[in-house]
């Protein structure tokens, strides 16, 4: 059995707790978080590997659909090295839920991506749903946990024409 670290537990349960998704966080906690969200995609964008890792805590846990999960920043550094570079990558988010609880937040988005291959030129396309889990950490926003899957409901092609 696997064991998240004793954070990533408690956040679980904290996301688990509430008892609806609809985005009640007040004013400046919400506003904070929603700028958050799509820092990881221009970053992963623009293959700054440096600036990905800035957004995480040290701890963080990081569950890819079709992928062994990845706990820790030396883990999550190691697999997008040697990802970023490899393709030009563009993302669409749809903003789904938007939370803040105290030093906790969340963001559940549906995502698009779409990757060509620098050296093939072949074309990959990727949708479904994405969970970021934050916790507030020397007064930033760090991603605790981040967790992608695919879903039925969101496919191609995107609804702002990303193609």
């Amino acid at each position: 059995m696997i064991r998240l670290p004793r954070f990533c537990f408690a956040v679980l349960m904290s996301v688990m707790s509430v008892s609806s998704l609809t985005s009640t966080a007040a004013g400046s906690g919400l506003n904070e978080i929603e700028a958050e969200g799509g820092k990881w995609a221009r970053y992963y964008e623009s293959e700054d590997l440096d600036g990905l890792m800035t957004l995480y805590v040290d701890d963080a846990v990081v569950a890819l659909h079709g992928q062994p999960a990845l706990f820790g920043k030396q883990a999550i550094r190691d697999y997008f090295s040697a990802r970023l570079g490899k393709a030009e990558s563009t993302f669409e988010l749809n903003y789904e839920v938007r939370e803040t609880h105290g030093p906790i937040a969340y963001i559940i988005s549906q995502y698009w991506l779409k990757a060509v291959d620098k050296q093939s030129g072949e074309v990959f396309l990727d949708a479904g749903r994405s969970l970021l889990v934050y916790k507030k950490e020397g007064g930033a926003w760090k991603i605790a946990a981040d967790i992608d899957q695919s879903t039925p409901d969101v496919s191609w092609p995107s609804p702002n024409g990303l193609h």
